[in-house]
């Protein structure tokens, strides 16, 4: 993937860059989508977070959800982003620059987790684009304030990456917004 057919995803990622000062785009990714995941994230130069906490097996180490920060305009960023758009791997979040990494760290730990009717606690891998666009428009404008918290909006690729889905919060209730972002169908993988 090129740059060009990265600009949509850019656009509505950072929208406008200069009104963008003071906001922070991070993803949320899914290392269980690619075994290279994890080595990319740690390498990349850029900070980021694993949501999983303590020692962990190597192979659930590399499954982990790791949330990274992208800055605007980053090489590093721009690499990961076209390796990753297309592949659901995972979700993006921006929030306000005084919102840390760990601050949405300890947030979105929070659903990590869900329980079952009958008390059985379950994986919840919400940061999978496929699991949160099922996920988010069944939810209460309550339920959707709280799982939103100190974020301002959710992006999440849609049909295969053609796609992005918005979520944010307008007048005490859900948006969701869908944006074509018209990227070449023969996507080149790195």
């Amino acid at each position: 993937m090129n740059e060009a057919t990265l600009q949509p995803l850019i656009n509505e990622l950072w929208e406008d860059a200069a009104e963008m000062e003071g906001w922070h785009v991070h993803w949320l990714l899914d290392g269980a989508r690619d075994p290279n995941i994890e080595n990319l994230v740690r390498s990349s130069g850029l900070e980021h977070a694993c949501l999983f906490s303590g020692q962990m097996h190597p192979r659930l180490q590399a499954a982990a959800p790791y949330l990274i920060h992208l800055p605007f305009g980053s090489a590093a960023a721009s690499r990961l982003l076209k390796r990753g758009w297309g592949n659901a791997w995972g979700i993006f979040t921006i929030a306000r620059a005084e919102v840390t990494l760990a601050q949405q760290r300890l947030h979105l730990k929070k659903f990590l987790r869900v329980q079952t009717e009958d008390g059985k606690l379950l994986a919840f891998r919400y940061y999978d684009p496929r699991v949160l666009n099922t996920y988010l428009p069944t939810c209460t404008s309550e339920e959707f304030r709280t799982f939103l918290g100190p974020l301002s909006r959710i992006v999440a690729e849609s049909d295969g990456g053609k796609k992005a889905i918005e979520f944010t919060l307008h007048d005490d209730a859900m948006r969701c917004r869908t944006l074509e972002c018209r990227l070449d169908d023969a996507i080149q993988r790195c």
